[in-house]
């Protein structure tokens, strides 16, 4: 590398880095804060070289933080140097340049008292680095730098709007700049000095995209609407590719126009307020500015300071508030009079008309306590027929609603039918069995035709009988589960129709029991306070193998059954008053009774 020798100057000038050059000169985009104008971008070459006279055929691509230019002296040779930058435009296809200034700065400048006149030149790019022999063809001169003080000269620049746009507007992907001494100093060793790589300060702009995902009160653009609001909220979604830059951002307006369909002219228009891309740009109808029946369009287009996108595609939409007729229904299966028809489980059909209306295409029904179902009318004011099927027995209500294509609904018809009570019914022949002790249980109809039934033992798995000449049925259970227990049971016709569920609920006692000469259970009497006791226990179920007892929550004990399935365990209440018994007892296959919980009382020494 030619040596060039440094009149004095601060140090701190000729070491300065070039983040700090750049910063000096304002070159450097700040974007903490949104931008109001085009944001500036600082552009670095994609690539820096130099060629040197002397060695006419080797290029000098370079990195270094500075480029030699001109004539400069090292070990008594001359070396006439010219430097090549080359700057990629392809982010700019499409963009309208702004302004675009090159910054660059002096590092060395050989002899301050001489003329520093610099010439900067438009080439052709080249595909690799040039030599001075295979330099690209020059095209045009750009224009001249002349640094005066100080010197070195920290800060030079010269604007390139015209270059850039021009390069641009020609559809190049690239923009390659020559800088050199003038022809009639280049060779003189006092006009050579050092550049720091320059860079351009580039402020480009794009118009925001045109905008795109039209709605009309939430609903796409898709094709034509129908809407049940005059005043809707007409939404836009605009984008700019500028704010794809990393760190930019790019502050946008949108302008909502609106008309009715048959008087374009009538158009109303109205912008918004200037926010950073990308965003959803909202519009509210004013009331009384759309009627009902009235058909229109809108569009939109977007804005930047500097641009403007094109119209977006038209959005017709008709306006349609008022309510359909209220819906008829009717039902040959489940008539709404004082009669009792079908049962649980039994299916029945409903047809629903649009009483009269011309606009109604679908219904919206429901049964009470269940969620709402649409279903489209056959032709638009015509009728729908669905297949319902009752859960339960009693008066069920269907609300049934007429909706048009703007999503009015019309008044609810409420129809009210009564579904009759068709679970078997279960007599018990022996209520009052114990535990273990079999149950015979008669299932009776309550619907003509039944031919079998199905039934269970609380979670037990299902059985089916089928039911005799008379349409019962007898079977017969043998509960083993302590306490309450329920008989499930549904029947079913010869035609396959099946009824509701019937249920019966018995409880098995299981609880032991308990006896006390000295302390009798449950009673304001008993021994004085230190007088022993013995408690007789007494099973409650059959198979009883142990008791488990605690007195006043004191810890558990265990105590054997005898033969006839009872025990006898001591207790002395050392206090006077309430005292409390808990016993419950365990058969052999582990089963565990109901608890019995009694108190007794200790008297106080008189």
């Amino acid at each position: 590398m030619p040596a060039v020798r440094r009149r004095r100057a601060p140090r701190r000038l000729l070491t300065t880095g070039l983040t700090a050059l750049l910063i000096a000169t304002g070159a450097v985009a700040v974007t903490a804060q949104p931008a109001v104008a085009a944001p500036a971008r600082w552009v670095l070459p994609t690539s820096v070289s130099y060629t040197d006279a002397v060695q006419p055929t080797t290029a000098f691509p370079t990195t270094e933080a500075d480029v030699p230019v001109g004539t400069l002296e090292t070990a008594g040779v001359k070396h006439t140097t010219r430097a090549y930058l080359t700057f990629d435009l392809t982010p700019y296809r499409g963009k309208e340049i702004i302004d675009a200034t090159l910054r660059t700065g002096e590092s060395a400048v050989a002899d301050c008292d001489r003329p520093r006149e610099l010439e900067l030149w438009r080439t052709d790019s080249p595909a690799t680095a040039p030599t001075w022999d295979d330099a690209p063809t020059v095209r045009e001169k750009v224009g001249d730098l002349g640094p005066t003080a100080p010197c070195p000269a920290a800060h030079l620049e010269l604007l390139l709007t015209q270059t850039v746009r021009q390069a641009v507007n020609d559809g190049q992907d690239s923009l390659t700049l020559m800088i050199r001494v003038p022809r009639d100093h280049e060779e003189n060793k006092h006009h050579g000095r050092r550049l720091r790589t320059p860079g351009i300060s580039l402020t480009a702009n794009a118009a925001p995209d045109v905008p795109g995902a039209l709605t009309v009160a939430g609903r796409d653009c898709a094709g034509d609407h129908v809407i049940d609001t005059a005043t809707p909220t007409l939404t836009a979604e605009v984008t700019d590719t500028d704010a794809n830059w990393t760190g930019l951002v790019e502050r946008v307006t949108a302008t909502f126009a609106w008309w009715p369909v048959d008087r374009p002219d009538e158009r109303t228009e109205w912008t918004s307020g200037a926010f950073s891309a990308p965003r959803r740009f909202h519009y509210t109808v004013p009331a009384g500015a759309m009627v009902d029946g009235g058909s229109y369009a809108f569009a939109v287009r977007a804005a930047d300071q500097n641009a403007t996108s094109a119209w977006s595609a038209e959005c017709r939409f008709a306006v349609d508030a008022t309510s359909p007729a209220q819906p008829t229904v009717s039902s040959t299966d489940y008539p709404a009079d004082d009669g009792w028809y079908g049962g649980p489980g039994i299916p029945g059909q409903f047809t629903f008309s649009a009483g009269g209306g011309t606009d109604t295409v679908r219904f919206r029904y429901s049964m009470m306590g269940q969620p709402s179902t649409d279903v489209a009318a056959d032709v638009p004011g015509g009728s729908a027929t669905v297949t319902l099927t009752p859960d339960r027995d009693g008066p069920r209500t269907l609300t049934v609603e007429a909706v048009d294509r703007a999503g009015n609904r019309s008044t609810p018809t409420s129809h009210v039918f009564r579904v009759r009570t068709t679970s078997p019914t279960i007599t018990d022949a022996n209520p009052t069995a114990g535990y273990g002790q079999p149950r015979t249980l008669t299932f009776a109809p309550r619907m003509e035709g039944v031919v079998e039934y199905t039934y269970r033992l609380d979670d037990g798995p299902e059985q089916t009988v089928p039911a005799t000449a008379d349409g019962t049925a007898t079977v017969t259970v043998t509960p083993t589960k302590p306490g309450y227990n329920t008989v499930y049971v549904r029947s079913r016709t010869a035609g396959d129709l099946p009824s509701g569920e019937g249920s019966y609920r018995f409880h098995l006692a299981t609880r032991p029991t308990v006896s006390s000469v000295e302390y009798p259970i449950n009673k304001f009497q008993g021994a004085v306070a230190g007088t022993p006791g013995t408690f007789v226990l007494q099973a409650g179920m059959p198979g009883v193998t142990e008791f488990v007892y605690s007195f006043d929550g004191r810890p558990a004990q265990t105590v054997a059954a005898g033969a006839d399935g009872s025990a006898s365990v001591g207790y002395t209440p050392t206090t006077a008053g309430i005292h409390r018994i808990t016993v419950h007892t365990r058969t052999g296959d582990g089963i565990v009774s109901e608890t019995f919980s009694g108190t007794f009382y200790a008297s106080r020494a008189s």
